[in-house]
């Protein structure tokens, strides 16, 4: 009996003894797991397990743990050249080694198995899951970044219309996309010319890059001998003919690239080639629209005006006729047509003068647009006031015409879509800024107060904003909240 009350506390203080080992090993394993953060580095969370792992040990003051991954060795801050036995869990990512966690011993020390080896694997497999996320994390990273620059890129060629500032755009989220966005270059090549970028600095590319004409010796397909050190290259199809190239190279060349990195530069050089189509098409549109207002203007003022004219003289005629023979009735026919006539004589010369406006070269942009406002005036029966708050002077007749172009479409859809009786045209300059409204009291977009950065509207429409973007203005279509529309342009002046 005596022998048994004895046994009794030796076993209760062993499994004390078990308990407590077994409460170190959880506690540290739930260290572990709480410092098994995404944004940690390598080294960081090996040195956090060093902290929580060791003490769990049955000799901790003699205990050196070592990590080895893909290569890299990291040993704890205690490690002894002494030990001779070591207890060694392997670290799989994703099914396949990647390294070993080791923890080893004094000759002298025996381990505690299998309690320790179970607690070993336990931590590299939470070292190993870690991993795991860590690669997805980056790989979600890399495929963000990726997504970002095509939208970005994509954003900023619906805005630029210049290919200077296209590939200007392109640099500026291409470069920093990549691996090593320090030592990247990009270089397009398009329609003769070659674009370089500049240098990429804190994520940051500069903005000054190299211009310059292609020469004909190496117009054709690219090839090692020009860019030794270009390791991506994709072509820019235009209507399905070569018409350049993007290509991509690392300073000091040997640097692989990913497969999305490729893909990425492939896609970039897709929507170029896609932007150069569409803004062909655009200069197409807009030259064939333009070309159509000058020949129809030359037809009023040529034949149908000489024509309505030739009628009146000989109603005129007619008139003089009926006089000399008494028909009273007759001659008040034939001078009704003449007046009619005539009146339609002024009315076709002046919408070719609005179609054919030969007095923005001579008098200038207000000058044209106080004639416009004339004209509209006597031809329909709307009110116009033409309003400039200070002397405008544009020298580039093409800057001149496009704005007299818009003004004239936002005036057809005023009076033919907006069933307007008022219309205002309000330009100005403050400091740099050239300010263009067009407003009216017609029935107005859906939506009152609404700010229309771009509408779906007919081919005017369209025009009206590739015109704003030719001129680098911001254009604008604005439902008034008092009724009507309001037309505003924004441009910097020179």
């Amino acid at each position: 009996m005596r022998e048994k009350s004895e046994q009794f506390p030796k076993e209760l203080i062993h499994t004390e003894i078990e308990l407590r080992e077994q409460l170190k090993e959880i506690t540290s394993l739930y260290e572990i797991c709480r410092s098994l953060t995404p944004d940690l580095s390598l080294g960081t969370i090996c040195q956090n397990i060093f902290k929580y792992l060791i003490p769990a040990m049955r000799y901790p003051e003699s205990t050196t743990v070592v990590i080895e991954i893909d290569g890299k060795r990291i040993a704890s801050a205690h490690s002894n050249s002494s030990t001779t036995h070591e207890l060694k869990s392997i670290i799989h990512v994703n099914s396949k080694p990647h390294g070993h966690l080791s923890v080893c011993y004094p000759k002298e020390k025996s381990f505690l198995m299998p309690d320790e080896q179970r607690f070993i694997d336990t931590i590299a497999s939470y070292l190993a899951t870690w991993l795991e996320r860590k690669q997805i994390d980056q790989l979600l990273h890399e495929r963000l970044k990726e997504i970002t620059c095509l939208y970005e890129i994509r954003s900023g060629m619906e805005r630029e219309l210049v290919v200077d500032k296209a590939c200007q755009n392109i640099f500026g989220h291409l470069i920093p996309a990549m691996q090593f966005p320090e030592i990247a270059t990009v270089v397009i090549e398009l329609d003769g010319w070659k674009f370089t970028s500049g240098k990429c600095s804190s994520g940051i590319v500069e903005v000054p890059y190299a211009k310059s004409r292609i020469s004909h010796k190496v117009r054709d397909y690219w090839r090692a001998e020009r860019d030794p050190a270009c390791t991506i290259q994709a072509e820019i199809i235009v209507n399905s003919k070569i018409s350049g190239q993007l290509r991509v190279f690392y300073e000091g060349g040997n640097i692989p690239m990913m497969p999305e990195e490729q893909k990425l530069v492939s896609a970039i050089a897709r929507d170029l080639g896609s932007w150069v189509e569409h803004k062909h098409l655009e200069q197409t549109l807009v030259s064939i629209a333009e070309q159509q207002q000058r020949a129809i203007g030359q037809e009023l003022h040529d034949n149908l005006g000489q024509q309505i004219a030739a009628i009146g003289y000989q109603a005129s005629a007619l008139s003089k006729k009926c006089i000399a023979i008494g028909d009273e009735s007759m001659t008040v026919v034939a001078d009704s047509i003449a007046a009619q006539a005539q009146t339609a004589v002024i009315q076709v010369k002046q919408l070719a003068q609005g179609l054919l406006p030969f007095e923005l070269e001579t008098n200038g942009l207000v000058a044209s647009l106080r004639a416009l406002v004339s004209r509209i005036s006597n031809i329909y029966t709307v009110s116009l006031d033409f309003l400039c708050a200070n002397d405008l002077d544009i020298n580039d007749t093409g800057k001149a015409l496009d704005l007299y172009r818009i003004v004239q479409e936002a005036i057809n859809n005023a009076i033919r879509h907006g069933g307007a009786k008022h219309i205002t045209i309000f330009l100005a300059i403050e400091g740099k800024t050239l300010h263009l409204s067009i407003y009216d009291d017609g029935c107005g977009f859906v939506g009152s107060g609404t700010n229309h950065t771009s509408v779906e509207g007919g081919m005017g429409i369209r025009i009206m904003q590739y015109r704003a973007k030719r001129l680098e203005a911001k254009l604008q279509f604005i439902s008034r909240t008092v009724g009507g529309t309001e037309v505003r342009l924004k441009m910097q002046m020179a």
